[in-house]
């Protein structure tokens, strides 16, 4: 019985070691971060958590959608507002699959609504890119600085203008699914 639970074991296990970012692999995970920005006189603070789940269409590219959560709170203001939305994303890995160290690109555009009773909507579009650390063949911790900007009745501003920010991400992938050999 050891015998076929090792067998079992080294199938999966050399499958796995050409696993990353092949055709057909699924990617699920997510991103959280943080930031503090300043505009005019008011300051807000903001920390978000964005799960993921993706597909390999072909090799090096995933796209698939993402959920995000985001908690602001305002200079002077009593409450904290929430919001959540959706936002289908595309990533690029550039470098070869079976690499420990793995750069990517990721897009995004989605669409927000106020976790309270109000109306109030936005939309958002995003860009990151940085490396992907594959700690065992099939997860990954990422690294990433990215760019947002927001806008929409949830975003509103004195200006009228968007919301643009920069930042540092850290996200956590797992990589599944046999892909090509």
């Amino acid at each position: 019985m050891k015998k076929v639970l090792f067998a079992a074991f080294l199938l999966v296990s050399s499958n796995a070691i050409f696993a990353q970012v092949n055709k057909g692999q699924w990617l699920v995970g997510g991103t959280a971060g943080f930031n503090s920005f300043k505009q005019g006189d008011s300051k807000s603070t903001s920390v978000w958590i964005s799960p993921n789940a993706g597909y390999f269409f072909i090799d090096k590219l995933a796209g698939g959608l993402r959920v995000n959560f985001n908690s602001d709170k305002a200079k002077g203001a009593d409450d904290a507002y929430t919001s959540f939305g959706v936002a289908p994303f595309l990533r690029y890995y550039f470098l070869d699959a079976a690499q420990k160290v793995n750069v990517f690109a990721d897009a995004s555009y989605g669409f927000d609504k106020a976790g309270t009773d109000d109306k109030a909507s936005g939309n958002n579009f995003s860009i990151m890119a940085g490396p992907a650390v594959f700690l065992t063949p099939n997860t990954a911790l990422e690294f990433a600085l990215y760019y947002k900007s927001y806008g929409g009745d949830l975003y509103e501003n004195l200006d009228g203008d968007r919301e643009n920010n920069f930042g540092l991400s850290i996200g956590f992938q797992i990589h599944l699914g046999g892909g090509k050999k």
